[in-house]
């Protein structure tokens, strides 16, 4: 305690000291976000033979280390609060972690690591479920770990913008070793001992083209986001740097599961922007970059031929468009225009009215895009129809060939979950355990049929239906849902929150058919974090 601060009345003294604590707290927090938002995309020690278990020990030791040094800070503040205080600052903290102070999200995340714990302690696999070790460690002691996260940054981060740039920064960096190795560039030497059969499955510093891929959901629905609200010259350039950047990165990736990111972006951006004139002009611009990417990556394709990896799937429905080049040029005049138009009115100091029109207007049109492909997937796989659908019939009949593999791994994860006993329905087999069951149980009937071994659903929701039961999974979702909501009520009066609920939403759509790994989840818990923590009154945003 400072002995200018003698003369202080002692509640004074002790509010200052409380002050000091939280702010010892928050250099921590502070400094731990930013060592995982860095160094988790980008660390790696024999490339890609142990990316995940490295990635996996980074992360966990960076959590534990700020749970370590917390626990110090506490003991010093503790003993100085009896030495100088007689130990009432101490009992105001106490007084102050009131139950009801706790927020539905908060329930949500708690309600997660339970059923979690539950799932643990009834499963016939205790070990494996807590370490997750037969499947990609997804067990609970990681799950603990993301809830001890989550306490520790949604109360002590104080969020500035620069984290945002940060993070932005290192996707830049994964997204550029991802654009070289698409171009058969590896100067980092990351693929020199690879196997030829997974030389063009693995990528950048994530490894597997699906994991990579689900990296770039968040900085693509961050950093379109940031570019279409900033007012700032500079940082708007930045913005757009980064995001045209994400764009052929993901598509560059060669996986179609990068399609979901950018449909659940370009369908759902529009909900936020359309709101006034300036946020139509940026969605039109964000939809001219993008239409732009697709174009140039195509005729790279034709130009260099064999030099660079192949594209197909998804992305040849884009390059088949007739007269895609005429497209690209109406969206950029559409955009040119519309700037131009901005830039009038706002010299004529008419600002841009806010209107939900437009938004429910889109609305109705995703409702009715939406309705429409339910009905296809209906049509093709319960009617029998898929032939009709020509060679669209590949996205839309689900059978076991199905998304490579997909399609049979999925049915075999819900014939698993119906033959349950009624206790693994509410709580699952145990954290991350798929693994055990396909092996112990269909081992030869995988074989036959895909000739590969699966410990994941390849599907994050299903995923958690079987390991941790249908009370677990609506945990999940529910801390999902309540975040999302939280952070939205945060974006109105701080706009870069919505970044964040973009990323998310993002990622939660390519979850669909994606795995969640401690490469990527981390990220994802740690962006929600941010943008709750955003929401305090004592954090500033700047």
């Amino acid at each position: 305690m400072d002995k200018n601060q003698s003369s202080y009345p002692l509640s004074a003294q002790i509010e200052q000291f409380r002050r000091d604590w939280r702010k010892e707290n928050s250099r921590i927090v502070d400094i731990f976000v930013l060592l995982i938002l860095v160094g988790l995309p980008l660390v790696f020690q024999d490339f890609y033979f142990n990316i995940l278990v490295v990635k996996y020990y980074y992360y966990c030791a960076m959590v534990i280390g700020m749970v370590v040094f917390t626990v110090i800070v506490a003991i010093i503040y503790i003993r100085r609060d009896k030495l100088y205080f007689g130990g009432e600052t101490l009992k105001l903290i106490r007084g102050d972690l009131k139950v009801s102070s706790l927020q539905i999200v908060d329930w949500a995340m708690i309600a997660f690591a339970l059923a979690a714990v539950i799932s643990t302690l009834q499963s016939e696999y205790v070990y494996e479920s807590f370490w997750g070790n037969e499947g990609r460690y997804c067990g609970l002691f990681l799950i603990l770990l993301y809830t001890i996260c989550y306490f520790l940054v949604t109360r002590c981060f104080n969020f500035k913008r620069w984290y945002i740039d940060v993070f932005l920064g290192t996707s830049v960096i994964v997204c550029f070793l991802g654009i070289l190795h698409f171009f058969n560039l590896d100067p980092l030497g990351f693929k020199k001992n690879i196997s030829p059969d997974d030389y063009n499955i693995f990528v950048s510093t994530f490894g597997n083209i699906n994991t990579y891929t689900s990296y770039l959901a968040l900085p693509i629905g961050v950093s379109s986001v940031l570019f279409a609200i900033e007012k700032n010259l500079k940082r708007k350039i930045w913005y757009y740097i980064c995001m045209t950047l994400a764009f052929m990165a993901i598509i560059m990736g060669v996986s179609d599961n990068a399609y979901l990111t950018l449909f659940a972006l370009l369908g759902l951006l529009p909900l936020y922007l359309f709101g006034d004139r300036k946020g139509i002009n940026a969605y039109v611009a964000i939809l001219s970059t993008f239409f732009t990417v697709i174009l140039t990556i195509d005729w790279i394709e034709s130009i260099m031929g064999d030099k660079v990896q192949e594209i197909s799937g998804i992305f040849n429905f884009f390059t088949r468009i007739p007269g895609l080049w005429i497209v690209v040029l109406v969206l950029w005049g559409m955009t040119g225009i519309s700037y131009l138009r901005n830039r009038k009115l706002d010299q004529q100091g008419k600002k841009a009215k806010a209107t939900n029109l437009y938004r429910y207007l889109w609305l109705i049109l995703v409702l009715g895009g939406v309705s429409a492909i339910l009905f296809v997937l209906y049509d093709a796989n319960f009617m029998g129809n898929g032939a009709r659908y020509g060679a669209a019939a590949n996205y839309f009949v689900l059978d076991d060939t199905w998304g490579t593999g997909r399609g049979y791994v999925w049915k075999l994860a819900w014939k698993i979950y119906k033959d349950f006993p009624i206790v693994h329905k509410l709580f699952g087999y145990g954290p991350d355990t798929f693994g055990v069951i396909t092996v112990q149980n269909f081992w030869e009937d995988m074989m036959k049929i895909t000739n590969q071994k699966y410990e994941n659903v390849h599907n994050e929701y299903l995923q958690y239906l079987v390991t941790i039961g249908i009370i677990g999974l609506i945990a999940y979702l529910t801390f999902l849902g309540t975040a999302l909501v939280r952070m939205i009520h945060i974006g109105h009066r701080t706009p870069v929150v919505m970044a964040f609920v973009f990323a998310v939403i993002c990622y939660c759509v390519q979850a669909v058919v994606n795995i969640s790994v401690p490469m990527v989840m981390p990220i994802v818990m740690l962006l929600i974090m941010m943008g709750i923590a955003a929401g305090r009154e004592e954090c500033g945003v700047s």
